[in-house]
């Protein structure tokens, strides 16, 4: 699991208990009750441990009534919990008609579908193309698996994917376009393998990507070499480097998949780089890039061409760059843990103690960026980062950046949003908080219990994989702006 999906999950609060000694500590800590604070975590661990029996068997239970004996508290969660669960209906209603209307809108794409199909047998029949006809087959033939989704409502075959006949056909097409020099021929094949994998149920992907490996679909292992991929990354073309990059990208989400890519020399994260570089900030193509360098920043080899191709600094300028234009959150989520796993390496360490004016430079840059309005995943990513910033090896650095003080001042400031009326804005806040106290104040013994506080079992040293869902399924990126832009 991810980090912030583990951070996440462990606000599902089940007991009333919980909830109220959390906004207990909260209130405390805000107004600097230490030493109450101290004293009632104490007592806290003491009634945990001696009324551990007696939880089991009954479990802590929400007073009914209206008791005036019962504290004020008990009252208030009562009435958080039953608009929460009127909420939640409410979404729930939301949920199942937007869910009728995109079945209803899937059927009647579909219908458009087969009308163009019939269009395309028409000029078949006049044209006699056999290039025309292939594509109208396997047109068909996507349609079909599309159209047995619909029917069955989104209900996946879990036995289906893609087979080595397919895959062997798709890599001998592959070789004799690129041999060809034919762009079109090559963006075709690609985008029709890409197309197959989306196809996929998510928990079989990571055998697609086996699959993948194994026949040497970029003729990397037979070859001995990257040549084959690196000449296709070569050719600047813009819909097939689209294409490739996003081939690349699902190739890259195994730990195997990266090793597959790097197992010769650097030069394919080199090219990724490059073209992240060149594209337009938040284009598709870039987001693919970000995505291929932060699946393969779980390497240690990368994190050295990382570096050395100064990443660290285009990250940063990149994230702030969406402080004055509009840059797609993919972009900067997967930036942004790219910049936290990169700075997460002991290499990235090194280097920053001998290059003080990066470290200074990085550390004001990411204080200043949690005081502007950025999306909350990219906000627990750079939180993430400047924990590993205020590591002991950069002591000077911390102290010279008042950073101490600039993360008290956060933390103050978001403490004083108000969330109240939006339980999902209510969790986020409570989210990045939490991971203040867990990362900036790992030695405060008042979070440190386990009857309250999960999240402290919870391990910042985890490098971030964004690109696998809270059931360890693999995602790979779709975008619906894909067809228009870059």
């Amino acid at each position: 699991l991810s980090l912030v999906f583990k951070l996440k999950f462990c606000f599902s609060v089940s007991m009333v208990e919980k909830a109220i000694n959390d906004q207990i500590v909260e209130y405390l800590r805000f107004h600097g009750y230490g030493e109450t604070l101290n004293s009632f975590a104490k007592e806290l661990k003491t009634k945990s441990a001696s009324g551990k029996l007696n939880r089991q068997k009954s479990g802590p239970k929400l007073p009914e009534g209206d008791d005036e004996n019962y504290p004020t508290l008990y009252s208030l969660q009562r009435q958080s919990r039953t608009a929460r669960k009127r909420d939640v209906e409410k979404e729930f209603k939301d949920l199942k008609k937007k869910y009728a209307n995109i079945l209803q809108a899937s059927r009647q794409i579909f219908s458009i579908g087969i009308n163009c199909l019939h269009t395309l047998q028409g000029i078949l029949e006049k044209s006699h193309d056999n290039h025309l006809h292939e594509l109208l087959e396997k047109y068909k033939l996507q349609l079909g698996k599309y159209h047995k989704v619909v029917l069955d409502e989104g209900a996946s075959d879990n036995s289906e994917y893609l087979s080595e006949e397919v895959i062997t056909e798709h890599k001998s097409k592959l070789i004799k376009t690129k041999d060809e020099r034919n762009i079109e021929g090559i963006t075709e094949i690609l985008l029709s393998l890409r197309v197959n994998a989306l196809q996929i149920a998510p928990d079989l992907r990571k055998n697609l990507i086996y699959e993948l490996i194994r026949n040497d679909i970029f003729c990397i292992s037979e070859e001995l070499d990257n040549n084959f991929l690196m000449d296709l990354l070569e050719i600047d073309n813009h819909g097939l480097r689209h294409a490739l990059c996003a081939i690349i990208s699902v190739v890259a989400s195994t730990l195997k998949g990266a090793e597959y890519l790097i197992q010769h020399d650097l030069d394919i994260v080199a090219k990724v780089i490059e073209v992240t570089k060149e594209q337009e900030n938040g284009s598709v193509t870039q987001r693919f890039c970000v995505a291929i360098l932060q699946k393969m920043s779980i390497k240690d080899e990368v994190i050295h061409e990382l570096l050395a191709r100064n990443m660290i600094q285009w990250l940063v300028k990149f994230l702030q760059s969406s402080l004055k234009e509009n840059v797609h959150i993919f972009a900067l989520d997967f930036g942004s843990a790219l910049l936290a796993n990169i700075l997460h390496s002991n290499i990235t360490h090194d280097y920053l103690e001998s290059h003080e004016e990066i470290s200074a430079f990085i550390t004001d840059s990411l204080l200043g960026l949690i005081f502007e309005k950025v999306q909350t995943s990219v906000l627990m990513h750079v939180l993430i980062c400047l924990s590993y910033l205020s590591n002991e090896r950069f002591a000077a650095q911390v102290e010279k950046s008042n950073f101490i003080d600039k993360i008290s001042e956060f933390v103050e400031m978001y403490s004083q949003i108000n969330t109240s009326e939006q339980e999902t804005a209510d969790i986020e806040k409570r989210t990045i908080l939490d991971l203040c106290a867990h990362m900036f104040h790992p030695k405060d013994m008042t979070l440190d219990n386990s009857a309250t506080m999960e999240y402290n079992e919870m391990k910042v040293e985890e490098k971030v994989r964004k690109y696998e869902n809270e059931d360890g399924e693999l995602i790979f990126e779709c975008f619906p702006d894909e067809i228009s832009t870059g």
